[in-house]
């Protein structure tokens, strides 16, 4: 079985000191948000001659950009840059949120299913192919819908909604990577040993094939956590994210998604507002796809 993970390896590697150099960076600017960003992010102003600035460095002899804003502000006179750093929060607190429960539910079924075999496999296997089949992008707005005017608004709102829609349309993925695994695992010798010897099968489960399976869910996780930073990002630019243009919902939580709804109407006066959110999802999505891929060519070096 392969470590956990193989730090000693990885150290050795550029890529991956490239992708926990960023992590790092992009985790401190989420842990210290509040003493990093220069302003509220949430605090609009009243002031016109506040709204809409461009970057502090043009010089617009009609409005131009401010040293106490160095990104410009957006339409309602909110500081960019401020935006900018407590997006990182949010897609942090959706990366460790909605990636490891959509884990927990594809390993559990991935794990059961695999080992009762039969009938609980079929079904469970035809359940899967229709949540599949599903446009996944068309069938998370609507769970994000629905469950938006279900939960009482918070700051919490549109994430807790993202994180449950992603978790329900990703887990199939997880769980017949895991299924296989695990139907190939339990014909081995110490599983049968063990069954043979009147081991549960929550014993069999927890002590054998969990522990086989855990480099699989390691590599999906980091495989995965971009693609939720990114769906957070299309869905806040068609305004369904966690963030709402409609019922004021965008004045209680900011995001990388969110400044790319508010930045299409300022590309021609402050493409920065859609240009560095993009940086920062590239520069994490790349990081994670690093280490994704190494990990992928270490379980495949293990398995040879």
């Amino acid at each position: 079985m392969m470590m956990f993970f193989p730090w000693k390896r990885a150290l050795r590697k550029k890529t991956v000191w490239f992708s926990l150099i960023v992590m790092l960076a992009l985790g401190m600017v989420a842990a210290f948000a509040p003493w990093l960003a220069p302003h509220d992010p949430y605090q609009w102003s009243l002031v016109g001659a506040h709204s809409s600035l461009p970057p502090m460095w043009v010089n617009n002899p009609f409005k131009p950009g401010l040293a106490i804003y160095p990104l410009g502000t957006d339409n309602y006179g909110r500081d960019v840059l401020s935006r900018l750093i407590f997006g990182t929060r949010t897609a942090f607190f959706l990366a460790l949120t909605a990636v490891p429960l959509a884990a927990f539910i594809g390993t559990l079924v991935g794990l059961i299913s695999g080992y009762a075999g039969g009938r609980l496999d079929a079904a469970i296997m035809l359940f899967s192919d229709m949540i599949q089949s599903l446009p996944g992008i068309m069938f998370l707005v609507i769970i994000v819908l629905i469950f938006r005017s279900m939960l009482s608004p918070s700051w919490l709102h549109g994430l807790i909604t993202l994180v449950i829609g992603f978790a329900a349309v990703s887990w199939v993925g997880l769980a017949r990577q895991i299924r296989i695994n695990v139907m190939l695992i339990k014909s081995q010798l110490f599983v049968e040993a063990a069954v043979g010897l009147g081991a549960s099968p929550l014993f069999v489960i927890t002590q054998h094939l969990f522990p086989n399976v855990l480099h699989v869910i390691l590599v999906w996780i980091i495989n995965n956590i971009p693609a939720v930073i990114l769906l957070e990002a299309v869905l806040g630019y068609i305004g369904v994210g966690v963030t709402s243009a409609i019922d004021g919902g965008e004045f209680t939580v900011t995001s990388w998604g969110g400044m790319f709804f508010s930045g299409r109407s300022a590309l021609s006066r402050n493409p920065l507002m859609l240009m560095i959110p993009s940086l920062c999802i590239l520069l994490i999505s790349m990081s994670f796809i690093l280490l994704g891929d190494f990990l992928n060519e270490t379980t495949r070096q293990e398995q040879e």
